[in-house]
């Protein structure tokens, strides 16, 4: 059994979250095909920046989950469902073990081939960026980044199965340093906002429990996090990614 925080409990001292209780895309495949997988924040947990420490700490590849849609970052960016701009629009995982983390990062970017990343739902691949690969559904656009571009098994305008193999997770940024995880976004048409970004984390959370084929444990709510945040930005510093 997995367990999670409730939805828009970012990390205290990461932002503000939006504790909805929404299941977005419903019937969701789970983007990672088999590998143990971690919803958490990149950038404030070890080796992500703010945090310090080494990305590959055994602490990173653990339960509970937590939620990161809305987390501070330093551009002008939003959604309507974040109680402020300057947000994260999606959510990060983190695959694998501490073990598979240090020979990802000792193979070349080109070589990194050890974890599945799988279409969420039939659709089409309408664009493949720099970093990024969007895939179309029926009612939702998922966006996927930081897979090895190098070993990308589609191509832009071909259709997808669910489940259907996309690539590998990665770290690829555009030469920007990140760290070795998949940033998963969905966008949907919404009344009166048009195509916002929206809080993917319990579609996750239930196709994660789908996957592993039991339910998942959501956490009490912590208390008097807001008092005391684990994590202060130093003041100038940059979130990129």
């Amino acid at each position: 059994m997995f367990s999670f925080h409730a939805p828009g409990a970012l990390l205290a001292g990461s932002g503000a979250g939006f504790p909805e209780q929404v299941v977005h895309a419903p019937g969701l495949v789970f983007p990672i095909k088999s590998a143990p997988a971690y919803l958490q924040s990149q950038v404030f947990m070890y080796g992500g920046g703010v945090a310090g420490g080494d990305q590959c700490d055994a602490r990173n590849y653990d339960y509970p989950w937590r939620d990161n849609f809305c987390e501070t970052r330093s551009a002008n960016r939003g959604s309507p469902f974040c109680p402020a701009n300057k947000i994260h629009q999606g959510q990060d995982i983190r695959v694998g073990t501490a073990a598979d983390c240090n020979t990802l990062r000792r193979q070349s970017a080109a070589q990194r081939g050890i974890h599945e990343v799988v279409a969420v739902e039939d659709g089409v691949i309408t664009s493949i960026g720099t970093y990024t690969v969007k895939l179309r559904g029926a009612g939702s656009i998922y966006n996927y980044m930081h897979l090895n571009m190098n070993r990308l098994a589609v191509t832009a305008g071909q259709s997808v199965k669910a489940g259907d193999l996309l690539g590998y997770v990665s770290n690829d940024f555009g030469g920007t340093p990140t760290t070795i995880h998949l940033h998963f976004e969905i966008t949907q048409n919404t009344a009166g906002n048009g195509w916002v970004h929206v809080p993917p984390y319990l579609s996750l959370v239930a196709a994660y429990e789908r996957r592993q084929n039991g339910p998942g444990e959501q956490l009490q709510p912590e208390i008097g996090i807001a008092s005391a945040p684990e994590w202060v930005i130093p003041e100038g510093y940059e979130i990129i990614e």
